[in-house]
Parts: structure tokens; sequence; C-alpha cells
């Protein structure tokens, strides 16, 4: 249980923290419309600069945390093996939970992101 909550809360933070990051950057683009000031052009390139760092943070540490669980996967007796293989019931559940967790630290990087988006911006007036 304690794995789902880890990428259940990471969905739950930028589901509360994003449509405000968004709200409050279109906002800032709508007053600025015509004539952006330095300000404005600089937060709009770091919108597309930091999505495109936290997609790929993301996808290194969900790989990385799936060549781990492989790298120990194989180095288990499997559930068709038979009588020297595992319980099935419990391969499926370690699978369920290597799967949260490659979810979880991929994660990780967007929500990371968007919270300190959030906190950053909640500051500038």
């Amino acid at each position: 249980m304690r794995n789902a909550r880890r990428s259940q809360s990471q969905l739950i933070a930028i589901g509360q923290n994003a449509p405000w990051v968004i709200a409050s950057r279109l906002g800032a683009l709508s007053r600025a419309a015509s004539t952006p000031s330095a300000r404005d052009v600089g937060e709009l390139q770091r919108m597309v600069e930091e999505k495109w760092l936290a997609l790929g943070d993301g996808w290194w540490q969900m790989a990385a945390q799936w060549w781990q669980w492989q790298a120990g996967w194989w180095l288990r007796p499997q559930p068709w093996l038979g009588p020297i293989g595992d319980d099935p019931l419990r391969w499926w559940q370690e699978t369920m939970r290597a799967g949260d967790a490659v979810l979880a630290s991929g994660l990780r990087p967007v929500a990371r992101t968007v919270a300190r988006n959030r906190r950053r911006l909640a500051g500038r007036k």
C-alpha cells in the first residue's frame, strides 16, 4: 500500500498545483499582450525549458528504476517453472509494486517542478 500511495500523492500534488501555475502564467501572458517585458519573455522561455528538463529527468529515473527491477527479477525463481518457481500471486503483487515504483520515479521530477513553480509564482508580484 505504501508504494501505491507514493504515485497517488504525486498525481494529487500535480493535479492541485498545475492548474494554479497554468492560470498564473496565462494571466501574466494576457496582461503582457503585445508588449511583453523581458521578465515575461524569460518566463516563456523557462516554461518551455523546464518541461523538457522534467521530461528528460523523469524518463531517465523511470528507466533506472525499471532496470533495477529487471535485474532483480531475473535472479528470482519464476512462477511458470513449476514446483521450484515462486508463488504466482506474490509475483503479480511484486510486479504491480514495481510498476508503481517506475511511475512514481517518473512523476517525481514533474511534481517537484510544478510545486516549485507554484511557490515561485505565488511570491511574484
